[in-house]
């Protein structure tokens, strides 16, 4: 970058022999030389033998030699598939490998065997690759003067980053807490515990109502048989390695060597493949009938399956909670049938902020929509209290509402409907996540075109039916990408019913390094959990993008900013 400047500023008059010194564009055609390589791998076989490898990986003991392995496969994998010519069919999809996935792969393995091996010429090593993904973008990256300060400032910024990531989840952390503890942290410690643990076959039932239903709401998509099924392989191949990975530890609290898989997987993983073969069974179904189907016919599916989610969630919560505390109370309540089972305060971990999230959002959503109704009414009588409820609940903080349902609650509530705090966070939630949304639909209901209004007039449509077929299917199309956002961000919300005792998934990680084996590491539950969140938050992002893709606002709304 020196003779860059002094040619900018002309700091020397030998303009001549400064013309000949190599600056960065010129330094980095020393790469050229390097042939180019193209692989075409067929995705299907390539996913399913680095999935198998990264099993092997989770299952065995998982040292640092055997991911040196690992990665050691996947580059043979990625050198050697790519010689095979597979011929193309209409489901299938190419991955074509260049040299920067291999200049950027290897790049993170040199970081990986400098942090391992405490080498300089690997982290040298690993530079040079970062200089080859440089040198193949150096047309973008380094074509003015201040392109390529900022290019090496980001690399400089991407390299330590990469370099401290690599170093705290491969060789730095110890991740025992989190496999000893994954079942609690995804349905809290009730579903656990050795006296009350028989009761985890609750939870199977929801778990095949969820599958079903994300198989058919998938298959009135319209799209190929292979972005669903790769996926849904890949999930499964990852949820069947995270139920069986298991490495051995020593226990400084019983003196002795413990395992972190504290249970036995067989019946998980054969349950679990039948709800992915459910999914895939229904959606090849559903797919098959509506492949060519008018789009009417699709939205009525749609609208049945949206009745039928609400009632497989009411079927949830009368499998984990149904009416009656004793055995003698009702039919049902015997041990032969669904017993008392499990009262909302036992409930917990992952699962339990999915359900507060997916109760907030269902019934937040009814009451969201005739606030906005009523708010838009010039009837008094309607938006009096509309207008009443929107602004005094938004005035507030959700933890502020939250500790409302927790103390002031029971006294309004309790001469008619005793309720449990579970019960009164889900009502707190609807209403702060109805508040929200009201106001976001009546932006979406004002900029409905008056045409419309005249135009079911026309037709002889009634008040209700116009706004409920007219106006609010064209409002929620306006505002999807802000709705999917306040969705998003209720499910990130949940997390704040730790300060009540509830044992969500954050207040299962903050509790966790109080155990004698794993004191003190409170990060590696933490981050566990935040990574659980984010992947939930990045699949609703996506399949947010989906639906405006189907609605035809790829164009228009902010899918890829939601």
């Amino acid at each position: 970058m020196v003779p860059t400047l002094i040619r900018k500023y002309n700091l020397d008059s030998s303009k001549n022999n400064l013309e000949k010194w190599p600056d960065m564009f010129t330094i980095l055609t020393a790469f050229e030389k390097i042939p180019q390589i193209k692989l075409h791998i067929h995705f299907l076989f390539a996913t399913s033998f680095v999935l198998f490898t990264f099993c092997l990986y989770l299952v065995k003991d998982a040292e640092v030699g055997f991911l040196l392995t690992f990665l050691i496969m996947i580059g043979i994998l990625l050198s050697l598939i790519g010689s095979f010519s597979f011929p193309k069919d209409p489901w299938s999809k190419l991955f074509t490998v260049t040299n920067y996935h291999i200049s950027l792969f290897c790049a993170l393995f040199f970081i990986y065997l400098s942090h391992t091996m405490s080498s300089a010429i690997l982290e040298l090593l690993s530079l040079l690759s970062f200089a080859y993904i440089a040198h193949y973008y150096k047309d973008e990256l380094f074509d003015t003067f201040w392109n390529s300060l900022i290019t090496l400032f980001a690399f400089f910024l991407i390299f330590n980053l990469f370099s401290s990531v690599i170093h705290f989840v491969f060789i730095e952390t110890d991740w025992n807490i989190v496999w000893r503890n994954r079942r609690t942290l995804l349905v809290g410690p009730t579903f656990v515990d050795p006296a009350t643990g028989h009761q985890i076959w609750r939870l199977w039932p929801p778990f095949y109502f969820l599958m079903a239903i994300i198989g058919a709401a998938y298959g009135t998509i319209g799209e190929k048989k292979s972005s669903f099924f790769i996926p849904l392989f890949i999930l499964s191949i990852f949820w069947i390695a995270f139920l069986w990975q298991e490495e051995q530890y020593y226990s400084g609290f019983t003196d002795a060597t413990i395992t972190t898989r504290n249970y036995n997987p067989v019946d998980a993983t054969l349950l679990s493949l039948g709800g992915f073969g459910l999914a895939a069974i229904i959606f090849n179904l559903v797919h098959t009938k509506f492949k060519d189907a008018e789009e009417y016919e699709i939205n009525y599916f749609q609208n049945i399956l949206v009745s039928l989610t609400l009632i497989a969630f009411i079927a949830t919560v009368l499998i984990l909670d149904p009416p009656g505390d004793e055995e003698s109370d009702y039919f049902w309540n015997s041990e032969e049938r669904l017993g008392t089972g499990v009262k909302p305060a036992g409930w917990g971990g992952l699962f339990l902020n999915l359900i507060f999230a997916s109760a907030a959002i269902v019934v937040g959503f009814g009451l969201g929509i005739c606030l906005a109704f009523g708010r838009r009414s010039e009837l008094p009588v309607f938006w009096v209290p509309s207008v009443a409820i929107i602004e005094l609940v938004r005035s507030g903080p959700l933890v502020a509402w939250l500790f409302f349902a927790q103390i002031l609650v029971p006294d309004i509530l309790n001469p008619v409907w005793e309720a449990d705090i579970a019960s009164r966070i889900i009502l707190v939630l609807s209403f702060f996540f109805g508040c929200y949304l009201s106001e976001v639909l009546r932006g979406g209901l004002q900029a409905v075109p008056y045409g419309q209004y005249e135009a079911s007039t026309a037709l002889g449509l009634s008040p209700m039916q116009t706004k409920l077929q007219i106006e609010l299917p064209q409002a929620i199309r306006t505002t999807l990408p802000a709705i999917v956002s306040m969705m998003i961000g209720m499910l990130k919300d949940t997390s704040l019913v730790f300060f009540f005792g509830i044992y969500d998934a954050f207040r299962v990680a903050q509790d966790l390094p109080a155990q004698p084996d794993f004191l003190g590491q409170h990060e590696q539950p933490l981050l566990f959990v935040a990574l659980l969140f984010w992947l939930l938050s990045f699949y609703l992002s996506r399949v947010s993008k989906r639906i405006e893709k189907n609605l035809g606002l790829k164009h228009e709304g902010g899918g890829d900013v939601t």
